[in-house]
């Protein structure tokens, strides 16, 4: 999810708020580009949301997975049902916690699903657990069993990762390079290296090992089924074609997301870290430029957008405006990219401004309504059509305010305001989207100087100006 840690990269990138992106698939006919919002679901009672899924049992239960390692039960209404499971032996700091789940394609029956996970050692994992037999809330502790852990040495950042089932029945799952900056151990593109991939296992329901085995048809003769990807953090298929979306989070200069067709998805090559979105980064060693797969989409990592979390498309019945549209969301930023075909390999952008901040998931229910999950604001939305038309675009940081230094040594912040804004205000926050101070700003104009708390730890924060002119954020880092 959260770019690599180096100083030069992370004073290089900005953001805060969030971006979303519609692509809207073709089709014989014009698709009109619908406007989106987001409905509050459930505001109260979750901590650090990371995933919202279904079991697809026919129950239209909804599952909740929580970085910290719990999994909430509620009804097709949000109302609470019961904990399903906490996992154990996970550590949860920064980009590391439980990040995923997924539910056998024959649960009804076998009462199997499948968590994902950094353990106590960092290392990521996958466990299966199954259903207790006396509650259908409340999984069995006991039945866990450890199908893979992958290796994650050295660093703390990019683990992926996403779990899904496909349409051929096997699990697949996202895994990040490896963390750092730049892949400087070229894990993705390394074909015996599980980092920076799209993993395929062929799961079994024994109660004995081993619980799963290599498809046939996997590419290089082990989990590897597709390369070249930097953190994948969020990914899906689409519940109608089983094509894929990914959403790779980028480097200093691009995010991505890349779309593959089902019947072209085995041993794509995403391109990472040759290339990052459709620039050359490290070409040492790499191939010709046709030998990778490259994004259906980039966009520009800089203020406001700088940390995609890739989306689903959307192939509920609820609101036919928004059928077959790919919706994906920017963690940091605040513009909505609305993208529909215009001709081929072509895409027509608008944008809106939508809040909340942090998202880090898009769930689908069993009939394919979408939500979203922000784990800043611990929250659950509904994905809905917008009842206006109008587009909003960002202003340009310049025409707001400017954010300085950009090191701070001297315990404080200076913020220019160059315009007075009905409402305006200045927050500070860390990489995990925790507001460290808020300042009101409100109809103030010219250089304002934020004091500090003195005993805020060195490293990397996020500086931020919101107005209902637009936003400006800053990356800084404090000594």
């Amino acid at each position: 999810m959260k770019k690599n840690l180096s100083l030069t990269s992370l004073l290089h990138k900005l953001c805060i708020n969030f971006c979303f992106i519609l692509f809207c698939t073709i089709s014989t006919h014009t698709f009109a580009q619908p406007n989106i919002a987001l409905s509050p679901v459930l505001t109260s009672g979750l901590s650090a949301p990371m995933q919202l899924v279904n079991a697809g049992d026919g129950s239209k239960r909804i599952f909740i997975v929580q970085k910290a390692g719990t999994i909430r039960v509620y009804d097709s209404s949000f109302q609470f049902l019961a904990t399903l499971l906490t996992v154990p032996n996970i550590t949860s700091s920064g980009e590391r916690g439980l990040l995923s789940m997924a539910f056998h394609p024959n649960y009804k029956s076998n009462g199997f699903f499948f968590v994902y996970y950094t353990n106590a050692s960092g290392d990521l994992e996958i466990s299966r657990y199954r259903i207790s037999d006396n509650d259908a809330n409340v999984a069995d502790p006991n039945s866990r069993v450890i199908l893979i852990t992958i290796p994650h040495p050295t660093f703390s950042n990019h683990n992926g990762g996403e779990l899904h089932f496909g349409k051929d029945g096997f699990l697949y799952l996202s895994t990040g390079d490896g963390g750092s900056g730049g892949d400087p151990n070229g894990n993705a593109q390394r074909t015996t290296s599980l980092l920076g991939k799209i993993l395929r296992f062929n799961v079994n329901t024994s109660l004995t090992p081993p619980y799963y085995s290599v498809p046939t048809g996997n590419p290089f003769g082990n989990e590897v089924f597709a390369l070249g990807l930097r953190n994948p953090y969020r990914w899906s298929f689409d519940r109608q074609t089983g094509d894929m979306w990914i959403g790779d989070v980028g480097q200093d200069s691009f995010e991505e997301i890349n779309f593959r067709a089902a019947n072209a998805l085995v041993g794509t090559n995403y391109g990472w870290r040759c290339y990052e979105g459709n620039a050359t980064y490290n070409t040492s060693g790499c191939a010709a430029a046709s030998t990778y797969v490259f994004p259906a989409h980039a966009y520009v990592s800089q203020n406001p957008a700088a940390s995609i979390t890739g989306g689903v498309v959307y192939r509920g019945k609820a609101y036919p405006s928004l059928q077959g549209c790919y919706v994906g969301a920017d963690f940091y930023s605040g513009v909505f990219y609305k993208i529909i075909p215009n001709g081929a390999n072509a895409w027509t952008v608008s944008t809106q401004i939508l809040s909340p901040t942090g998202v880090v998931d898009f769930g689908e229910t069993e009939d394919g309504e979408v939500y979203v999950v922000s784990n800043t604001r611990s929250s659950i939305y509904r994905l809905t059509p917008a009842a206006t038309t109008s587009t909003n675009t960002i202003l340009p940081g310049k025409n707001l305010a400017s954010i300085y230094p950009s090191l701070v040594s001297e315990g404080f912040i200076k913020v220019e305001l160059h315009a007075p804004s009905f409402y305006q205000y200045f927050e500070l926050m860390d990489l995990n989207g925790r507001r460290i101070l808020t300042t009101d700003l409100s109809k103030q104009m010219g250089v304002r100087t934020i004091q500090l708390n003195p005993n805020l730890a060195t490293g990397v924060y996020i500086a931020k100006v919101s107005s209902n002119l637009g936003v400006v954020v800053q990356k800084i880092y404090i000594q």
